[in-house]
């Protein structure tokens, strides 16, 4: 017996080691590559003077023409003389793109730009939007928000982060490409909606269909998504720059219960509330299962050569270590939301009167759903956790399934990438999941390809303005934009 367990233990004790030297090995195994390389197209003297002292004012000037996405709003009367002007400001400052470029005016409202390349290849289509979300807290912003103020470098306004300065920057770039005679390789559409904040059903959706009844070949699509970042990916000193392969689907599940009502005098134990409330609670203590593949196992597999040593073997080995990994980033919110599909209870009704016990309670409930998790699936997941036939869960309005994956590697994704360690050198580029919506989602019948990535240096104060008040950006962060689209343009 004692020699059977000396025995055991030894097996044990060699099948440990076999396995840290196996972790080892794959750990080292895949060294670091270069993250530098040099711009195709320099910009400098002059050139960059100029471009600094105009890029940003451009940009305070498209903030003062507020677009504004509501959600009750209509397409036949949605800000429509606003956008004329937006439309007008934009041919008015970039004169050459106006003279050289096919301008079309899609469903009354969304722009689509067309600079003809010089070579066959199917178009280069970069996207924007210049809708804004309304601005309900004006009142407490540092300067108002369709002033464009610029005040120390520095443009406070809705629209800075999200999206005119991915619009602005794109026309600063194609401009400058026109003035100095650079080549347009490719054929550039620009493609600019006028609802993507209200999910783009009359902009981005009918500029896909005008693409395809026209046979317009799109090879790549580029939108906004992450920037370049510090600190948003465990043990990487870097900076990082996550180009985005897909983004989360969502859907709005509508819960209903009608019972018998009556008076609060002798209410009935089982009433619409109290059914809704212990249904919700069920809901509130239940997670959909994590996953920890697709472009996020992509993002921790590529980060992993340049990571302290300890993370580096950590997401190096995911083939024996990533239910380690899941409980780790389970642990944050938001880190969480990248690995699985969310759920939040955001809309409760119920009761009319302070004392009738109300017949009917509704609740909706929202969900960001995770590549593989669709629309039939999360409402059967619903339906098995409430457990209970009086609560009815429904579709509430039409939800978006998540996007189809893009290839990691190809057309327009090593061109972006290329182009990040040209302009941000030392910067680590990786794949990911976007887990907001984009106007993407409504191209997915134009291309396979499609990456969602701004060239903005971000911080935390940064992103705290998308959506939120003190939206703001620096003419440095701009100025970097409109290089990495003067370089990019020369690499297609």
């Amino acid at each position: 017996m004692k020699k059977m367990l000396l025995r055991t233990l030894k097996i044990a004790g060699l099948t440990v080691l076999a396995l840290i030297a196996t972790m080892l090995f794959v750990t080292f195994v895949k060294s670091p590559k270069s993250l530098l390389s040099k711009p195709v197209t320099l910009v400098e003297g002059e050139d960059y003077i100029k471009i600094n002292n105009i890029a940003l004012e451009h940009l305070a000037q498209a903030t003062t023409i507020p677009v504004i996405g509501y959600d009750d709003a209509n397409n036949d009367s949605i800000n429509h003389q606003t956008i004329l002007d937006f439309h007008q400001w934009v041919k008015t400052t970039y004169p050459l793109i106006a003279k050289n470029a096919k301008w079309e005016i899609i469903n009354q409202h969304s722009l689509l730009i067309t600079l003809k390349g010089q070579s066959n290849k199917a178009a280069a289509m970069f996207l924007g939007h210049f809708d804004v979300v309304p601005t309900p807290d004006s009142s407490d912003w540092k300067y108002n928000p369709y002033k464009g103020t610029i005040a120390k470098d520095t443009l406070w306004g809705r629209g800075a982060l999200d999206d005119k300065n991915v619009i602005v920057a794109l026309l600063e770039a194609a401009e400058y490409s026109l003035a100095k005679g650079l080549p347009i390789k490719r054929t550039l559409i620009f493609a600019f909606g006028h609802d993507e904040e209200t999910g783009g059903k009359n902009g981005a959706a009918a500029i896909a269909k005008h693409l395809i009844t026209n046979k317009i070949h799109v090879a790549f699509i580029a939108d906004e998504g992450f920037g370049v970042m510090k600190g948003i990916v465990p043990g990487l000193k870097n900076n990082c720059a996550i180009i985005g392969l897909s983004e989360k689907g969502n859907v709005s599940i509508k819960l209903s219960i009608n019972e018998l009502g009556g008076h609060s005098a002798w209410p009935n134990p089982e009433n619409a509330t109290s059914i809704l409330s212990r249904g919700l609670s069920r809901l509130e203590n239940y997670q959909f299962p994590a996953h920890l593949d697709g472009p996020v196992r992509g993002l921790f597999s590529e980060a992993a050569p340049y990571m302290d040593l300890g993370y580096r073997t950590l997401f190096s080995n995911l083939w024996i270590t990533t239910p380690l990994v899941k409980s780790v980033l389970l642990g944050g919110e938001k880190t969480a939301a990248t690995i699985r599909t969310t759920h939040v209870t955001t809309i409760i009704k119920s009761g009319t009167k302070e004392n009738v016990v109300p017949p009917i309670a509704e609740a909706i409930v929202n969900l960001r759903l995770f590549p593989g998790d669709n629309i039939a699936f999360v409402e059967s997941e619903i339906n098995r956790v409430l457990n209970d036939p009086r609560i009815k869960a429904s579709v509430y309005l039409e939800g978006q399934e998540a996007t189809p994956i893009s290839p990691d590697h190809g057309d327009g994704y090593d061109q972006i990438k290329d182009c990040i360690h040209a302009q941000f050198p030392e910067t680590v580029v990786v794949p990911g999941l976007v887990i907001t919506g984009t106007d993407c989602k409504n191209y997915t019948a134009v291309t396979n390809r499609m990456y969602r990535f701004v060239p903005f240096e971000f911080s935390n104060s940064n992103l705290s303005g998308i959506h939120g008040k003190n939206e703001y950006i620096t003419r440095g962060q701009f100025n970097k934009a409109v290089l990495f689209y003067i370089d990019l343009f020369q690499r297609l």
